[in-house]
């Protein structure tokens, strides 16, 4: 019940991260082996959600990390305006008409992991940045801290150079 209830917000998520369909089932298959096998530490006055998230959401740093994927690095500070147009078109959302979509995706890729989950749990799944803290084990204010730097490193991105350069 716990698997067909969660299962595609789960894989979605790491969809989104790893961009590609194997890996993804994959993780989200050793995201819920990871999670029955945790079940006598779960931690009933927390969201059974968010706890699922963040082992979804280790599984796939931990994955990214190990497969060296091109990244930007967190301290590395970006250019430009924080994108809030381009996020506020719903370039998130499964819709092809919006030739933003491709882009951003294609960007995102190309932030480190630490940046691409806290986009993904803010934008795809609309979680604030409390919730995002809880499920990384972080403050609120670190989550903030890489939305915003992600954002400035996007936006820097798509004023400065063109996607044949990256």
């Amino acid at each position: 019940m716990l698997v067909e209830r969660y299962d595609r917000r789960v894989y979605a998520t790491i969809y989104r991260l790893v961009g590609s369909e194997p890996d993804a089932r994959d993780l989200t298959q050793e995201t819920f082996l990871r999670f029955f096998r945790s079940l006598d530490r779960f931690d009933s006055s927390r969201s059974l959600s968010a706890w699922l998230l963040r082992i979804a959401s280790n599984q796939t740093v931990d994955f990214l990390r190990k497969r060296r994927i091109d990244t930007v690095s967190l301290d590395e500070e970006g250019r430009g305006e924080v994108l809030e147009s381009l996020l506020q078109t719903d370039a998130w959302e499964d819709s092809s008409s919006d030739p933003n979509r491709e882009r951003l995706e294609h960007l995102v890729t190309r932030l480190a992991p630490g940046y691409r989950i806290v986009l993904e749990l803010r934008h795809a799944q609309g979680l604030q940045p409390g919730e995002i803290a809880e499920i990384l084990d972080v403050t609120p204010a670190t989550v903030r801290s890489r939305l915003h730097r992600a954002h400035r490193q996007l936006a820097g991105w798509l004023q400065g150079k063109d996607l044949s350069d990256l």
